[in-house]
């Protein structure tokens, strides 16, 4: 009798060991499945978001150093403008939107015409053409049939409060408004360019900006 008691408190207790060590029960198992599933979900989402973030940085980057070769190009065109090789005015017509001149932009002693232009591309961003006109015949003279159109700067961000070009006089020592009439073009001496450029419309980071004062050498007045 004693035997059988004691067997049944050793049995018991053997009961009792088992249940205090036994495993996770299936819900247990499925909420913490549940919770790294969600764990690894947030991380892929994360460095999706990164990647993303970065490719339009580079984006970005690469954009700024476009705009800055095509307004070293620009720049250099407007400033060295002069009068054409068939004897017409340094400057052919200028708005807020288009500039065209005369340079010699490829060095061979002839003075093509020149021409920047927007042209809308989207409700939200235009495209900013070079249009380049090389003389030909006898007399000298620049048909508009031979323009040579190419892209300048792609995305340019349209504004309100910014105009592609503005033109100041003789008179401007930095503080003067621009011309409000580009009618009468002999009294342009100095040309602004700005330029808002995206590559990710709507998106961030914000648009870069460039802007810079041209003076045309051989249009100045002392």
């Amino acid at each position: 009798m004693k035997n059988r008691v004691l067997n049944t408190k050793v049995t018991q207790g053997l009961k009792f060991e088992f249940r205090d060590h036994q495993g996770f029960s299936l819900i247990e198992v499925v909420i913490v499945a549940a919770l790294a599933v969600g764990v690894l979900f947030v991380i892929v989402s994360l460095r999706g978001n990164v990647g993303n973030l970065e490719n339009i940085i580079t984006q970005k980057l690469a954009s700024r150093q476009d705009i800055e070769q095509v307004f070293q190009i620009m720049t250099t065109e407007i400033r060295s403008a002069s009068q054409a090789s068939n004897g017409a005015y340094a400057i052919g017509a200028a708005t807020t939107s288009s500039f065209s001149f005369y340079s010699d932009v490829d060095g061979d002693k002839i003075y093509d015409k020149v021409r920047y232009f927007l042209a809308t591309s989207t409700a939200v961003t235009s495209t900013v053409y070079r249009g380049v006109i090389k003389p030909t015949g006898n007399p000298l003279q620049y048909a508009t049939s031979s323009e040579m159109v190419s892209t300048a700067i792609k995305n340019f961000v349209k504004s309100t409060s910014t105009n592609f070009f503005e033109y100041y006089d003789a008179d401007y020592t930095g503080s003067e408004p621009a011309m409000t009439s580009t009618q009468d073009i002999t009294k342009i001496r100095i040309v602004k360019v700005s330029v808002y450029a995206d590559v990710t419309p709507g998106k961030a980071p914000k648009p870069v900006f460039f802007s810079s004062f041209v003076s045309i050498r051989n249009l100045r007045s002392n």
